[in-house]
């Protein structure tokens, strides 16, 4: 009996039909080519969510004309030359029993030329304020063209054998800028009352559906609420909902936001937004129609996403970032195996901050993610002694991918407990997916046979006893002392130490370093009440943040109190107070403890010595340089994957 009833029971959109109520949302993953083209790695990877158990795919926005592309590698259906591309997603898709379909859109004034080498266009001559780029404003004929370009967008699609197609009416894109007067502030047929705006969009659905006839599959994705001021609301999104309902749309995508309110953490919701905010914009859309609705955003867990059908809020669960960090969600869910889900925990490193810094998707949690062919590697029948020094998230995942793989695993910690960086930060409020991540590596650790030791400092002599053929140097990285007088004192302690409970602050407290741990690590005092201030030398704190999470923390220590002095530099530290240079000149803050988060540097003392002893020593994590949880679990994969491969193919021969 199948645990989740309504969850994996059939789902109907228009003809279509899905095996579950499962949907793959759309996500850019800047997987193709620089032409727009699909690539190997794209096919791959989606080939690897289909067989995970997913009902319905929707391919990433992919832009109708090279004027409409919101990112660099973005998929494309502006030209015939995509459709043999799509066929190889279709077919993947299909292979596994999935529906698939294309996001269509245009990107209108939320791109740049920089993207796409020609000046943005828009229903009116007003920049995005995330953009800064005044676009052109679209002329009545051109209007008409970009009508057509959805059609023919549509048209390779179908010719390319996709079930569907879904318009991309939400996040601020052209279509949504039409629908909205925040966007548009055209006096013509295509702006000012309801009807006027509906207009474009409406054209476009009666053009695709001209093209792809009476019973192809036509959704919509639409902003529930646009979050900003005079942009659309709820009441908005169920009048549109309504019409394109009569119009002949066979389901409504409800998401939210677009890019000026994506500070908020709704439109793609990190760690601190509580799950499932947004069903009930769904909920409120599912009121007005009786076609089916699909609820997206942070719909983490089985059990939640069960509740949201059965209690009728939404027809179809959309998931995005839950099938990155596992693609088997589907079939665990199915066979009654959710506990042993890599959930999302929503940390936003590897996906869309990549993404919006034009590069690839990776999946903090699930290194797999963008290199599927890889991963899907047999494994040599070489097998060899892995000695793996720390027990961070990096050497953690490379021991789990060498067990994995039939190696025989030793992994050192000097502490006394697996973790390494994950256990600060999870410390932090409003931050409980490390937590879950910290808990997913540790169990998969203690259901391998992987030999771990404890309260065990590595060194080359130990490697060698061990007679390790592939030793791997995790042993991450230690916080920055700089030369600052005082430093020594006995109120003078690190973030970290703070964070894992080794030292208790007192009295008042100085934060000195105003990165995005040392934001964490101010809001982790001020919640405690301690009386805190940031010193921090550029002119904003928080800046290598996530940008959701970033406006968050802000918004949280200006709550607790904290005070944040920018352009702030510390000369001096004295056991009660510390010396610092402002723009107005030179000043004594009180400082009864001052707590260290200026950066880190790596522990890399034992990589020479195991190279005088082991052939194939590789480096990972903190421990080659300080960055995020996400090149950490990267470099510790390959590390256990792709570098003991090589290192077996090479004593092979």
């Amino acid at each position: 009996m199948v645990q989740y009833s309504a969850l994996f029971s059939q789902g109907q959109i228009g003809r279509l039909q899905t095996k579950n109520r499962i949907i793959m949302a759309p996500m850019v993953r800047d997987y193709a080519d620089e032409d727009g083209l699909v690539t190997d790695k794209y096919v791959a990877h989606i080939e690897r969510i289909a067989r995970g158990g997913v009902g319905m795919m929707i391919l990433e926005a992919s832009f109708v004309r090279n004027d409409g592309r919101g990112f660099i590698h973005e998929l494309g259906l502006h030209d015939d030359a995509v459709i043999p591309g799509f066929k190889r997603l279709v077919d993947a898709a299909h292979g596994h029993g999935a529906v698939i379909g294309p996001q269509i859109f245009h990107a209108g004034r939320q791109t740049s030329s920089g993207v796409t080498g020609m000046k943005p266009v828009a229903p009116s001559a007003i920049a995005d304020p995330t953009i800064g780029e005044e676009p052109r404003a679209l002329s009545v004929d051109e209007i008409h063209e970009i009508v057509d370009a959805f059609a023919q967008g549509a048209r390779r699609a179908k010719d390319a054998g996709c079930d569907f197609v879904e318009l991309h009416g939400a996040h601020g894109y052209l279509i949504t800028q039409f629908l909205s007067r925040f966007s548009n502030k055209r006096d013509d047929e295509y702006g000012g009352s309801f009807d006027n705006r509906m207009r474009f969009l409406t054209e476009i659905f009666q053009a695709v559906r001209n093209t792809v006839g009476a019973d192809f599959p036509i959704t919509v994705r639409l902003s529930g609420d646009e979050m900003v001021p005079n942009g659309l609301t709820l009441a908005d999104a169920m009048r549109i909902a309504k019409r394109v309902e009569a119009l002949g749309v066979n389901a409504i995508h409800v998401s939210a936001g677009n890019y000026a309110s994506y500070e908020l953490g709704c439109m793609v919701s990190p760690m601190a937004v509580d799950d499932a905010p947004l069903v009930s914009l769904a909920e409120g859309v599912k009121r007005v129609v009786g076609i089916p609705v699909i609820a997206v955003g942070k719909i983490r867990d089985p059990e939640l996403a069960e509740s949201i059908l059965q209690s009728g809020r939404a027809d179809f669960i959309a998931l995005g970032r839950s099938l990155l960090a596992d693609p088997d969600w589907p079939t665990k869910a199915e066979q009654g195996r959710a506990d042993t889900i890599n959930k999302c925990i929503a940390c936003n490193q590897g996906c869309i901050t990549r993404l919006f810094d034009q590069m690839d998707v990776w999946c903090t949690v699930n290194p797999a993610t963008s290199r599927e062919r890889e991963f899907d590697k047999p494994a040599t029948q070489t097998k060899m002694k892995v000695f793996i020094a720390g027990g961070g998230p990096a050497g953690m995942e490379a021991a789990i991918l060498a067990a994995g793989r039939g190696h025989h695993v030793v992994l050192c910690e000097a502490d006394d407990h697996l973790g390494g960086q994950l256990i600060p930060a999870a410390a932090a409020p409003h931050r409980p997916g490390w937590t879950e991540l910290m808990a997913h590596l540790i169990t998969a650790i203690e259901n391998s046979d992987i030999d771990v030791r404890l309260n065990t400092r590595a060194t080359a002599d130990m490697a060698k006893l061990e007679g390790a053929d592939i030793a791997i140097v995790a042993i991450g990285s230690s916080a920055l002392m700089p030369r600052i007088p005082g430093i020594e004192h006995k109120n003078v302690v690190t973030a970290r130490d703070v964070l894992e409970g080794k030292v208790n602050a007192i009295g008042k407290v100085i934060v000195a370093g105003g990165g995005c741990a040392g934001g964490q690590t101010a809001e982790y005092l001020a919640s405690k009440g301690f009386d805190v201030t940031i010193v921090e030398m550029l002119d904003s704190i928080a800046v290598d943040a996530p940008k959701a999470d970033r406006e968050l923390l802000i918004g949280r220590l200006h709550k607790l109190g904290v005070k944040v002095l920018p352009d702030t530099r510390i000369l001096s530290i004295d056991e009660k107070s510390i010396g610092v240079e402002r723009p107005e000149g030179l000043q004594t803050l009180q400082a009864d403890t001052v707590v260290l988060c200026m950066g880190s540097v790596p522990n890399d003392s034992l990589t020479d010595e195991l190279r005088k002893v082991v052939a194939n020593v590789a480096v990972v994590g903190d421990a080659v340089e300080p960055r995020k949880v996400t090149e950490a679990m990267v470099e510790g994969a390959l590390a256990g994957l792709s570098f003991i491969d090589a290192a077996c193919i090479k004593r092979a021969a």
